[in-house]
């Protein structure tokens, strides 16, 4: 078996050595070592824990040599699938006859979405999902939609060499490849697609063709400019989706257009890298940017028409040694607030942040995370909890995210004077109860909120670490005296954002060992509960998460921590301190305690929250926590 595995599986290896990233003999070792192991692991694990190569040189050779590799280990390689998921899919395929991706289909191993961008990477062309509204319509003209149909392909887009884009959905059908050269007499550029994606296609233009022959309807016309309606129709689809931003970015042979859905980046389609400089210069016409401008980078700002609505747009244009790459972040200004109890806190946990932290009088309150962890969120949510008449509540932020009724807010805008050292002095002299400082910077701003607490206000503000007991540790590093940390933080809320599990597509399965045994649980006590992922769908961009909820860990100073501060103990013993006295709950431990309650996974929990070395037993951690009503950033 181990001399099958390494004849398989060396095609990965061999591309390192290609690259030069690693050596024939350390190869050879490589496969020898992973031959030997009980519990399989990828190739480039092992090389990776080796020392032979990087990830990133691991993720480099795949992606280029992507044509050489076998689809099944371009899979495992790349984490899609598992070693053991692909020996049952070969098994299936012998078996029954059936391709490699149809079986591992079968095995819900793989949706048939990601399933189509592995093949085209695989074979080295671009994926494009078309639609109508995407498509050259010069292209459609004098074609039939039934001969596209019968064929399975779409023509998208040409270049000015006059080759045409086509996008098929098999790329080993003869029929489709016979009658595509025969249209195109051989000039023609192969892109792969889903089927479903063309088939719409076709249908939406035998129904435009339709509308266009019926004498009664009114004139029907194509957009006069293809670029127009596929910038459109980016833009469009990025806000249906949920996308934060979109990023255009060229490639060698290739334009790639991601979405940043949820936190993360998806891939959404391929486009002819020949579209790129009418694409950017749309944008640029958009954005009120110099089109006649391509080696400095540039910014600007759009309005986007969707629907009775304008979104408002950021854009910044990147020179590239491929060209100009575009981001656009999407800034929604129908974002609601949302309440303390949509938080996603525990019970017992917004229990105690209501009765131990906003309801008294004074004392800073820090929320801290890395950007886009949701601190923001957390923080206005608190701010609306405190917000009556009996309380005057003033803000300095940069810049104003939510306007909250009764609430007096300052957005700082340096360029008149207004800036955030000025606005914190004249802040205090407004009588307040309440202070908001949007972010502690530095030293200066630090000290600042620390005498608000002193003279008897109650602070809120955001701290960029990694957790709550590095808030208290950066704010000793700021040389902020222990006594007057201790004597005014009163608590300090640390949090991160798990994607949610589609609901739409949730279906059960059972966590590796591998994976429990990295989040630091008991395997049999954790195969003693029931687990979902989604397989991914239309509802989620093919990604099985959807929304997100928030993951928290709670600090609220007591004697002992207190004490623990000024006698300036390490990380490691103030947060046992805290465990033992406040009864403490990481990140970690409250996002397991969301994976048993279905709402996301432990490959989140894993990749976005910090680790815990002292996991309390699952049984324990799942008492503690029940369902928030709604997630964190889940832009419903």
């Amino acid at each position: 078996m181990a001399k099958t595995v390494q004849k398989r599986r060396s095609a990965v290896g061999q591309a390192l050595v290609d690259e030069g990233v690693i050596t024939p003999e350390q190869l050879q070792r490589a496969l020898r070592v992973q031959s030997l192991l009980e519990e399989p692991k990828r190739l480039g694990e092992v090389l990776i824990e080796l020392g032979y190569a990087t990830r990133q040189a691991v993720t480099e050779a795949i992606t280029k040599h992507g044509v050489g590799i076998r689809l099944g280990d371009m899979l495992v390689e790349q984490g899609i699938i598992t070693l053991e998921a692909l020996d049952m899919a070969l098994a299936i395929q012998r078996g029954r006859g059936v391709r490699l991706g149809e079986a591992l289909i079968q095995l819900g191993a793989i949706n048939k979405h990601t399933l189509i961008h592995c093949i085209a990477h695989q074979a080295g062309v671009p994926f494009i999902e078309p639609t109508l509204s995407m498509i050259d319509p010069n292209l459609l003209r004098g074609v039939s939609p039934s001969y596209l149909t019968k064929h399975q392909f779409v023509p998208f887009s040409k270049n000015e060499e006059g080759r045409v884009t086509v996008v098929v959905s098999d790329l080993n059908n003869n029929d489709t490849r016979q009658a595509v050269d025969e249209m195109y007499q051989g000039n023609a550029i192969r892109a792969l697609g889903p089927e479903e994606a063309i088939c719409s296609s076709i249908e939406d233009f035998q129904r435009f063709r339709e509308k266009a022959e019926d004498k009664s309807a009114p004139d029907v016309q194509f957009a006069e400019d293809p670029v127009v309606a596929l910038v459109k129709y980016l833009f469009s689809q990025a806000i249906e989706q949920r996308a934060s931003d979109i990023h255009i970015e060229p490639m060698t042979d290739k334009i790639r257009v991601r979405y940043r859905i949820d936190g993360v980046l998806v891939h959404k389609t391929d486009l002819p890298l020949d579209l790129l400089p009418k694409i950017i210069s749309r944008i640029k016409i958009l954005a009120d940017c110099n089109i006649s401008e391509h080696q400095k980078h540039q910014g600007g700002r759009l309005l986007f028409a969707y629907g009775e609505k304008e979104i408002d747009m950021r854009l910044s244009i990147y020179v590239t040694v491929y060209g100009e790459s575009a981001v656009l972040r999407v800034l929604n200004k129908e974002l609601a607030l949302v309440s303390l109890d949509e938080l996603g806190m525990s019970a017992s946990m917004m229990e105690r942040y209501r009765t131990d932290v906003l309801d008294l009088s004074t004392g800073v309150v820090l929320i801290t995370g890395p950007t886009g962890s949701g601190k923001t969120t957390t923080m206005y949510s608190s701010i609306d909890y405190c917000n009556d008449l009996s309380r005057k509540i003033i803000t300095a932020e940069d810049p104003v995210e939510f306007t909250i009724e009764g609430i007096t807010q300052c957005s700082i805008f340096d360029k008149v004077g207004r800036s955030f050292e000025m606005s914190l002095r004249e802040m205090v002299r407004q009588d307040p109860d309440i202070i908001v400082m949007g972010e502690i910077r530095d030293k200066t701003t630090a000290q600042v909120a620390i005498q608000a607490a002193l003279t008897g206000h109650k602070v809120f503000s955001t701290f960029h670490t990694e957790d709550t007991i590095g808030g208290l540790l950066r704010l000793i590093d700021m040389e902020i005296e222990t006594f007057l940390i201790s004597s005014t933080v009163i608590s300090i809320v640390a949090q991160r954002l798990l994607r949610r599990i589609c609901q739409k597509c949730s279906a059960p399965y059972m966590p590796s060992a591998k994976e429990i045994q990295a989040v630091g649980l008991d395997i049999a006590e954790v195969r003693q509960y029931e687990y979902y992922r989604g397989r991914g769908c239309n509802h989620c961009a093919h990604t099985g998460y959807r929304g997100r909820v928030a993951a928290y860990e709670l600090l609220v100073l007591d004697e002992e921590v207190k004490e623990a501060i000024l006698q300036k103990k390490t990380a490691h013993e103030i947060r046992k301190i805290s465990v033992e006295t406040t009864g403490l709950v990481s990140m970690r431990e409250d996002g397991v305690a969301k994976v048993v309650k279905g709402l996301t996974t432990f490959e989140e929990v894993l990749n976005r929250t910090p680790r815990t070395f002292d996991m309390h037993p699952l049984r324990q951690i799942a008492s503690n926590t029940t369902a928030p009503q709604r997630a964190t950033g889940d832009k419903k």
